[in-house]
C-alpha cells in the first residue's frame, strides 16, 4: 500500500494512487471469489454429483465441467510481479530486497487475504 500511495508502481505512476488502491482491492475481493469458488469445487469433488442434480442444477452444470478429466488440476494461480528499485520508509535494503524485489509481499497478501480466507 504504501509503495502505491508514492507512486512507485507502475499503475500508481499511471494514474491517480487512490485508483490504484482501489483496483487492487477489487482485484484482491476477485481472488477471493474465484477462490473459494475454487475451494467449494474441491469440496465437491468426493459428492456424488446426481444428488444435487434437481435442486442445484447450476452447481450440478459447473460441478460436472470442472471435474472432467484434468480440469481443476490445471486450474492455474497468478503471478505475482516483483517491485525492484523501490524505496518504503526509510526500510532497512535487505527488508526491501526480500519483501519487493523478490516479490514475496505480493505473494503474502494474495495468499493471506485473496485466498486463505475463502478457503
Amino acid at each position: 500500500m504504501g509503495l502505491i500511495f508514492t507512486e512507485q508502481t507502475k499503475l500508481s505512476m499511471d494514474m491517480h494512487p487512490a485508483l490504484a488502491f482501489v483496483v487492487l482491492w477489487g482485484l484482491i475481493l476477485w481472488l477471493g471469489m474465484v477462490k473459494g469458488g475454487q475451494a467449494s469445487l474441491v469440496g465437491l469433488a468426493s459428492i456424488n454429483f446426481e444428488l444435487y442434480k434437481d435442486i442445484h442444477p447450476t452447481t450440478y452444470i459447473s460441478t460436472k465441467l470442472c471435474h472432467v478429466g484434468g480440469n481443476l488440476d490445471h486450474y492455474l494461480m497468478g503471478r505475482e510481479h516483483p517491485i525492484g528499485g523501490a524505496e518504503l520508509w526509510g526500510l532497512p535494503q535487505w527488508i526491501i530486497d526480500v519483501f519487493l524485489v523478490t516479490g514475496f509481499a505480493m505473494i503474502l497478501l494474495t495468499c493471506m487475504i485473496g485466498q486463505l480466507d475463502t478457503q
